[in-house]
């Protein structure tokens, strides 16, 4: 896969495509956007380190593929939502602007809730915050308002992203920052997963 791109005033025109030059453009411009691009796979790596690290620690390994988002389209209250669209179509969608605000303990602690929606609907539920969630949650070591034990599942998840320098949040404040960051999302899942 190729990508070409030229610029259009402050606009960026963004073209994937299967090797064929489909712009007439080159040189200074789209070596730049291809950089912009790199930037933001190197940040989605990161954040896939972190589900995998927390889907190995936590559910060893058993949840299916799940496509990471950025959005700035959600309800300023939202902080995340989990989303199954068909077989095989898990998705985590998280609150661009809530990003900019946490800490890596706090964008860990959403992705695991989401996470467990994403478990429940693995297991043919239909998600929501009933028995079988808050029991999930209190085995991980999330409790609302509380500091997350360190003898947790969760508590390890925090401990090897200190030892191995990951930091999500920051991760996912600069994915959300690059306009076009969608596609180079969904191409970027499909090579892990594809």
């Amino acid at each position: 896969m190729s990508f070409r791109g030229t610029y259009i005033g402050r606009d960026v025109i963004k073209i994937w495509t299967n090797g064929q030059d489909l712009t007439a453009s080159g040189g200074k411009e789209e070596g730049k956007i291809k950089k912009n691009m790199d930037d933001v796979a190197f940040f989605l790596k990161i954040l896939y380190q972190s589900w995998s690290i927390m889907n190995r620690i936590c559910w060893q390994g058993r949840l299916p593929p799940c496509l990471l988002r950025m959005s700035s389209r959600l309800a300023p209250t939202t902080g995340a939502y989990a989303q199954y669209r068909g077989p095989g179509d898990y998705r985590i969608v998280f609150n661009a602007a809530h990003c900019r605000m946490m800490d890596d303990a706090a964008f860990l602690q959403i992705m695991a809730h989401e996470m467990i929606h994403i478990l429940q609907y693995s297991r043919g539920g239909r998600g929501g915050h009933g028995r079988d969630f808050q029991n999930e949650q209190r085995r991980l070591g999330l409790i609302l308002g509380r500091v997350i034990p360190q003898d947790s599942p969760m508590g390890y998840v925090l401990f090897m992203h200190l030892m191995k320098g990951l930091h999500p949040a920051e991760a996912a404040r600069r994915i959300a920052a690059h306009p076009g960051h969608g596609r180079c999302e969904m191409e970027y899942f499909r090579s892990l997963f594809r």
